[in-house]
Formats: C-alpha cells, sequence, structure tokens
C-alpha cells in the first residue's frame, strides 16, 4: 500500500489551517465592525487608575499585604465617604498588579476631581504593620470605553479611555520627575532614584477633561504644575495637569 507523506506534512497542514483562520477571521472582523455600534455601544465613564508606590520593590507577601489594605481601604473609608455616596457611582475594578481600575459612571467633573483627591489624602492615614508609608499615585480623566466579558467571565473594559488612564499617569510622572530633577540640578543637588520617585508619590495627574476643575486645591498645600504636549512612546501628545504631593 502506498501512503502519500504530503497528506502527513505538519508545515502544509499548518499553513492551509492559517489561511483558513485568516479568511474566516477576516469575515467575522468585517461583520463585527458592520454591527459594532450595535453591539458594543461606547460608554462615558470616569476613569481613575491607582497605582500603590513601590509595590514591584516588595516581596510576595508584602505585596499580598498592601493589596489587602488598599482593598480595604476603598471599600471601607472611600467608597462609603458620605460627601460623595450619592455622587459617584462606582461601578467596576479592573485589577492591575499594582492597583487599579476604578471605573464609575460620568458624573460632574468637579465632583470627580474632589472624589479622587480624597481617595489620595485618606489612604496617607492608613499604614501597614511596619515602617513603610503607603503611597499611591493616581490619574483620573473622564473618557470613553466599551465593556465586555474577559476570559474569567468578569466584566471588564476597553477603549480610548483605559489608554489615556494609563498614558497620564506614566507620562505625567516621567514629567513630573524630569522637572523635579532639574530643579535640584539648579541647585546644586543630585537626588537619589529614591527622591525622585518619592517626589511623585501622592499626586493627582489630570486629563484635559477634568484638569479646569482642580483649580481649588492650587491654593492649598499642593503644588501644582502644567505640562503642555507630553509625547508617548506612539508619539501621540496629551496635557498633563498635576497636583503634587497631597497632604
Amino acid at each position: 500500500m502506498i501512503i502519500d507523506t504530503t497528506l502527513l506534512n505538519a508545515d502544509d497542514f499548518y499553513k492551509t489551517e492559517t489561511k483558513f483562520q485568516k479568511r474566516h477571521m477576516k469575515r467575522l472582523y468585517a461583520k463585527l465592525e458592520k454591527a459594532a455600534n450595535n453591539i458594543l455601544p461606547v460608554e462615558k465613564k470616569l476613569i481613575i487608575l491607582v497605582d500603590i508606590v513601590g509595590f514591584s520593590k516588595r516581596d510576595t507577601y508584602e505585596q499580598w499585604a498592601d493589596i489587602l489594605i488598599f482593598q480595604h481601604y476603598l471599600k471601607t473609608q472611600a467608597l462609603k465617604n458620605k460627601l460623595f455616596l450619592h455622587k459617584v457611582n462606582v461601578t467596576h475594578f479592573v485589577p492591575t498588579g499594582d492597583g487599579c481600575y476604578i471605573i464609575a459612571n460620568e458624573c460632574e467633573p468637579k465632583i470627580a476631581v474632589d472624589f479622587v483627591y480624597s481617595i489620595i489624602q485618606g489612604f496617607q492615614k492608613v499604614q501597614p504593620r511596619d515602617e513603610y508609608p503607603l503611597s499611591i499615585r493616581a490619574s483620573a480623566l473622564l473618557g470613553d470605553v466599551v465593556p465586555f466579558m474577559d476570559i474569567s467571565k468578569h466584566v471588564n473594559y476597553i477603549g480610548e479611555g483605559m489608554n489615556e488612564g494609563s498614558r497620564i499617569l506614566s507620562g505625567g510622572q516621567k514629567a513630573l520627575e524630569e522637572n523635579y530633577i532639574k530643579q535640584c540640578q539648579a541647585e546644586g543637588k543630585t537626588p537619589s532614584d529614591n527622591e525622585i520617585k518619592l517626589y511623585s508619590r501622592n499626586s493627582l495627574f489630570l486629563g484635559d477633561s477634568l484638569a479646569a476643575f482642580a483649580k481649588d486645591y492650587y491654593s492649598q498645600e499642593n503644588n501644582h504644575f502644567y505640562f503642555e504636549k507630553v509625547a508617548d512612546k506612539h508619539g501621540k501628545t496629551r496635557n498633563i495637569t498635576v497636583l503634587q504631593g497631597i497632604k
């Protein structure tokens, strides 16, 4: 009996399967794009990205403790603050490993800024069992997202708003720390890496959608900065307002 070995060629089979998948997925994407507005309506949300400062430098059990402390704080204090209880409707949390996205329904911009400011301010009263001072950074904006069911069957979000939250925080932190280094150099000082990172803790980074509503805090103890056209790795720019060192 003669066997046609070409039927058993794994490379040929893989190429054929890949071509079929590409054709199938192309048709699927075309259908999804056509009906996207009906299937996945874009929602305007208050998007807050919280980063626990120094989290990655902690060992496994310390990270576990930090996350528990942070979650407990959000549940028992930040989200039950009577000033915001009926004004800010938090609907979802999206874990990021060293913090989380807090997703809330769109609300008045001034209320949104006050809410995020209170989270950063209040968390400074929370201390772990050792002498390591827990602190956070946060970005906030009103942006567009699309809800979807993730692989773990949890409601999650994607979209430009989520991306902007990340870029405002990372770009704002970089701009703030670079500005601090320049200030130190002008005074003849060379700050350590730890001093640079500590300078940006307890800070709030805002996109243009909320920046104008932070002016009430300028006269308080905070330093405030405005960084124009901060570029990300893709070359896209944005303006970032920072309330640094919230007390």
